[in-house]
Parts: C-alpha cells; structure tokens; sequence
C-alpha cells in the first residue's frame, strides 16, 4: 500500500560514502513522505512518489520531512534524496520466510512509494535491493542499490549480437 505517513523503517538506513544526496523538486500536489521511493514524472522532469510504473525512471528515496509539491512556490519544494547504496535495516518486506538460508541474497521489490516485498510485482515494480539479512519472518536488512535513473524494464542485459566471424587475410599471389 503506498504511504499515507511517514515509513515507520525509514530512520534505520546505514549509508557510506558512496551514496549521493540530491535536492530534487516535487510535482505539483504530490506528497512525498519520509522514506518514500520518488521516480521522475516524465511529462515535467519533476519527481512524485514512485507509483509501481515500471517505466518510471527512479530518483531514490526521500529522507525529510513530508513535501506536498508546489511549483509556484517561490523556491518551489524540494524532497531530498537519496540515490543509494546504503543498508535499510529492519525494513518490512512482504513474503519473508525468516530463515536466513532462504531469504538471504535475494531480490527486493518495490511496487510502489512504500511497499517492498521479496517476489516481482510482475509489471508494477522495481528491483531495489538485495537481502542481505533475514530479521523475522517480516523483516530484513536490505542493501539498497544505487537507482538513480533505473528504468526496471531495462534491468536485464540485452543479448549481444553474434560477433562476425572474421574473413581470412588474403594471401599475396
């Protein structure tokens, strides 16, 4: 279910020196609360609360106060974002076994601003992180990627084109 309030998870993130924080304005009348996934709107560049669009191209995750957009606002709102990578620890993801020896390693999925789960929403998320420790039964450490930009529908490499085989070297007559 997309977030109604803040991400109750949302102050357990562990980040190193790699991630990158961005202030990022918002759509007009989105409301992007603390810890949502934002993606870019792709009609004004602006980003919204990320809505399962598979499309979408992803900002990060808002770690601030709520911002409701307002682009007439003079400086219009921000959301700060992070791109990632950093660890989210505690965090609810929907289908978790709670062994670690199932769990761990495996994909996380976000199928929109605030619903994570360990299987593919099937053409209404994006792949966001790895589980890289099982808490319980509904909780897990879970490393973050880097998604700025991401488009989940390009996540796989595309198949390379065969390699011509080369032509001989003629020989000299």
């Amino acid at each position: 279910m997309a977030l109604s309030a803040a991400h109750a998870d949302a102050n357990n993130i562990v980040q190193d020196e790699k991630g990158v924080r961005l202030a990022i304005r918002v759509v007009d009348a989105a409301v992007v609360y603390h810890g949502a996934l934002c993606s870019f709107d792709t009609t004004v560049g602006l980003i919204k609360p990320f809505d399962g669009t598979e499309a979408d191209r992803l900002a990060g995750w808002h770690f601030g106060d709520t911002v409701t957009g307002e682009t007439s606002d003079s400086p219009p709102p921000e959301a700060a974002i992070v791109t990632g990578p950093f660890i989210w620890k505690n965090l609810t993801v929907a289908g978790l076994t709670g062994t670690p020896a199932t769990d761990l390693g495996l994909d996380v999925w976000a199928s929109d601003d605030g619903t994570y789960t360990k299987t593919d929403p099937g053409g209404s998320g994006a792949r966001v992180g790895i589980i890289v420790r099982a808490v319980s039964s509904s909780k897990a450490d879970v490393y973050m990627k880097n998604v700025m930009g991401w488009v989940d529908t390009q996540d796989t490499l595309p198949t390379p084109s065969p390699t011509p085989t080369p032509s001989p070297t003629p020989t000299p007559t």
